[in-house]
């Protein structure tokens, strides 16, 4: 049976798509800014954020929290901080998708696998998140279930690492660039848990795409070449 597409299809189509194009440029950015945000804000003062310990240190703000702790204090060091990574997450996806289809026509295999990882990786965390976030503070039973979500939501920033090695090879930004992003993933993998390591990861990786996304919305050209969007 033949489907016609009526006109008012026809409008709604280019307009989605060019919604979608939109939202993987913001989220290529969007993604790290939101993460680097909230694991930073985590922390109670810059001196308690510039103690770069290997683990994670209690700040005074947070020493003595519980889930009867004062409700405004709970909201500025627990809650307000997780529900930016929380919302992070959603961008996370959009970079993995927006990363692959910018370069996926130049290292297919780290495009594809690494775009897989992230996505995985975002929605155990996502997850993993939304069960920490909707009971009191302390109150989560940590089940197997829970510990293996744990381990699967690293692979957000192990397919971000894949997918820089494929940005490395396509040369469509200077290999420092794509270098630093790498590193930057990397380092959030090396301190889980350690907020200002990680937000300074997350840092390194909104420096590292920054002129990504610019050149990306504004088409221009990468060493002398056309910067084709790949269909993004």
């Amino acid at each position: 049976m033949k489907t016609e597409i009526t006109s008012g299809e026809a409008n709604t189509y280019p307009s989605a798509i060019k919604f979608l194009k939109i939202m993987g440029r913001i989220s290529i950015i969007l993604a790290s800014v939101l993460s680097s945000i909230g694991w930073a804000i985590a922390h109670d003062s810059l001196k308690s954020f510039f103690n770069f310990n290997f683990y994670r240190t209690i700040t005074d703000a947070t020493a003595k929290f519980t889930a009867s702790s004062d409700p405004t204090l709970l909201f500025r060091y627990y809650l307000f901080p997780h529900y930016l990574i929380y919302v992070s997450m959603l961008f996370y996806i959009g970079l993995a998708l927006g990363l692959s289809a910018v370069f996926y026509k130049k290292t297919p295999w780290h495009s594809f696998i690494g775009a897989i990882l992230s996505i995985i990786g975002a929605a155990y965390f996502i997850g993993v998140l939304g069960a920490f976030l909707s009971v009191p503070m302390g109150e989560v039973v940590m089940t197997g279930i829970i510990k293996v979500s744990f381990a699967l939501c690293v692979l957000v920033f192990v397919g971000n690492v894949v997918q820089g090695f494929g940005l490395y090879q396509s040369k469509l930004i200077p290999k420092w660039k794509s270098s630093l992003f790498i590193a930057g993933n990397i380092l959030i993998l090396i301190f889980p848990g350690v907020e200002n390591w990680m937000a300074l990861g997350s840092l390194m990786m909104v420096v590292a795409l920054l002129p990504l996304t610019k050149l990306l919305f504004l088409k221009k050209h990468i060493h002398g070449r056309e910067f084709a969007l790949q269909e993004l």
